[in-house]
């Protein structure tokens, strides 16, 4: 690299009205995309708080209630449960919830039809239709809402090789290619000099857009997390714009017009940005096809009717299992028909589970083949490198998906025990009943995966630069 061409062309994009309107435009849409993705994580996280409270909010009150000594109300019209019913807890409603990253301004991705939350109740009906949004295609929505991940993925290449299509095959159409190698410089270094030189140009509005997602984070901003998010965020955008600089790199050292660049510069970024992930999509798609909602949804209403159909069987054998509560003089014991109706659940639940298994399974399946499909497309592993540093990506909604699994047993086991030993809640119980907080993985799991897609990113990089380099020394000797 040059340093005299370095300043030259850092004097001349400052004066280039075009570069400084296209760097301002990119701000701009960066900056929205920043707000855009802060407005929606910062609503979502408020409907997460307000979930969680509300149901501590239920328990509180049924605890106070039980020390108290309160036992509900049989007066018609005037209902009250009794809150030490281990039936009347156990199946109210409540979510285990997945909380956003202190990162995910970054990249909002999937979490807008990704599941962050999964209803927990005795009950199955009410627990299925709050857990629908994960079954789709990953791919078809890999790149998520409007926000900073896609202004960088699909418009920072646009960016860079609109600043970069022409930098020698301009020169040349000009006359003034001969005329700056006649001094004391090499083609490859004039090229580098100018690379750089835009390079400089175009991390501006990348550090402006940083220092206002800091802004937006509010918070999260105060925590060292934040920040080392924000680092790992950097070297990613910034591998990936290496990535585009390096291609622009090899194709003005082979294309002597201007012309032809850019087509095979617009024809590079339809290839890698868009027709390889919409190609893979497919692939995956067919090989692992993923039903739609409203297939999921018709399976467990089938399933729903099946157990409507049978509950009298399984009642029937229950009361086999249990002839001590047979209904006595044509009278059905409350209790009895409690721990019927529990029983019943159970089995629903297992069925329904039978049925969502086979769906998130293949969602699985689709997300591991997604995540091998970035060595393909470095617009890939820069985009699943984002929602990892961001916390928003499919792994992490899996592992979500895991947890809240785990405390559903656990809710469930808890509380059948209990109606089924037909013991009553104490104040203390409430302390002790199942609580869902969620336990990210380990620091170096997403580092690995991280540095995976970005260590490809920059071997590609490393590969079109050397390429370059040896395409400036046939073009040097053919000027």
């Amino acid at each position: 690299m040059d340093k005299r061409i370095l300043r030259t062309e850092l004097k001349l994009l400052l004066r280039d009205r075009g570069v400084l309107v296209l760097l301002a435009a990119f701000a701009c849409v960066l900056v929205y995309g920043f707000y855009n993705g802060a407005a929606w994580v910062g609503g979502r996280s408020a409907e997460i708080r307000q979930i969680v409270e509300k149901h501590e909010n239920f328990l509180a009150e049924r605890r106070s209630e039980v020390e108290t000594g309160f036992t509900g109300s049989n007066e018609p019209g005037n209902f009250v449960a009794n809150p030490s019913d281990p039936f009347t807890i156990g199946t109210e409603l409540h979510y285990a919830v997945l909380p956003f990253s202190p990162g995910a301004i970054f990249a909002v991705g999937q979490s807008d039809v990704l599941p962050t939350q999964h209803g927990i109740s005795l009950l199955t009906l009410q627990r299925t239709k709050a857990d629908k949004a994960g079954f789709e295609n990953p791919m078809s929505l890999m790149y998520g809402k409007f926000d900073a991940a896609f202004v960088i993925i699909f418009l920072l290449p646009l960016v860079i090789l609109a600043m970069s299509f022409d930098l020698i095959s301009a020169e040349r159409e000009s006359n003034t290619l001969a005329m700056l190698l006649s001094e004391p410089i090499s083609l490859w270094s004039l090229l580098v000099s100018k690379i750089a030189a835009r390079a400089i140009f175009v991390a501006v509005p990348i550090l402006i857009g940083l220092i206002v997602a800091a802004t937006l984070s509010g918070t999260a901003a105060m925590t060292g997390e934040f920040w080392w998010r924000a680092g790992i965020w950097l070297i990613v955008v910034a591998a990936y714009a290496a990535f585009w600089f390096g291609l622009a790199a090899a194709i003005n050292s082979f294309s002597r017009r201007s012309a032809t660049n850019a087509v095979a510069s617009a024809a590079l970024w339809l290839l890698f940005v868009l027709v390889l992930p919409s190609l893979i999509g497919i692939i995956v798609s067919g090989v692992f096809p993923v039903p739609s909602r409203t297939e999921v949804t018709a399976a467990i209403r089938g399933v729903n009717l099946d157990m409507r159909r049978d509950g009298e069987k399984l009642l029937t054998e229950y009361y086999q299992d249990h002839p001590e509560l047979l209904p006595k003089d044509g009278k059905t014991d409350l209790k009895a028909f409690g721990l019927a109706f529990v029983y019943i659940q159970q089995q629903h639940k297992a069925k329904i589970a039978e049925v969502e298994s086979r769906f998130t399974d293949q969602l699985e399946k689709q997300r591991k083949w997604v995540s091998l499909s970035r060595f393909l497309s470095p617009a890939i592993a820069a985009n699943e490198a984002t929602l990892d540093v961001a916390g928003t990506g499919t792994t992490r909604f899996v592992d979500f998906r895991t947890q809240a699994g785990e405390h559903d047993r656990a809710w469930n086991e808890y509380f059948r025990g209990k109606v089924f030993r037909l013991e009553k809640l104490t104040a203390g119980d409430f302390d002790s009943l199942p609580r869902f907080s969620h336990k990210e993985e380990p620091f170096a799991e997403v580092i690995g995966r991280v540095l995976t897609g970005t260590g490809f990113i920059l071997i590609a990089t490393i590969a079109l630069f050397f390429i370059a380099y040896r395409g400036t020394r046939k073009y040097g000797a053919q000027k």
